[in-house]
């Protein structure tokens, strides 16, 4: 079991949370959020942060609604940064079973520093594979899972 630091984006208005990645420090958390922010060209100069009374780092950034919190946990070991990208073939056959298009594409067809930042802002390598991204490397939706 490891101590990690989970991040999680949370809608207020609507009840929504959705976890983001798991990292080894509080500072890599925060750091895979500005990746985030970063791939969708999000420029934020109001961003505050708070400890809450449960220990936990929130991180407004405009609108009160729309919060990120960045959580300590125990997990049975932090997801690998490592990527094994997929062959030629690989990436055809994927391509073909979902029906792509060339506006849409797969994690290996992106540029290098968008995968970086994708790494970063995932916190796994394997999380990055499970999408199909836009050209600027912004997740589109979740592959099929078959």
């Amino acid at each position: 079991m490891v101590e990690c630091y989970t991040n999680y984006w949370e809608n207020r208005r609507d009840g929504v949370r959705k976890q983001h990645g798991s990292y080894a420090t509080e500072e890599e958390a925060f750091e895979g959020i500005q990746s985030w922010w970063d791939l969708h060209q999000e420029k934020y100069t109001n961003i505050q942060k708070r400890r809450t009374n449960s220990g936990a780092l929130e991180i407004t950034y405009g609108d009160d609604n729309y919060y990120y919190r960045i959580e300590k946990r125990t997990i049975d070991k932090l997801p690998s940064k490592k990527v094994k990208l997929r062959s030629a073939g690989e990436i055809a056959a994927k391509r073909k079973m979902e029906n792509l298009d060339e506006e849409f594409y797969l994690f290996d067809e992106l540029a290098e520093p968008y995968r970086d930042q994708l790494v970063i802002a995932m916190g796994s390598g394997q999380r990055v594979l499970d999408f199909i991204y836009d050209e600027k490397g912004r997740p589109v939706r979740e592959l099929e899972k078959k």
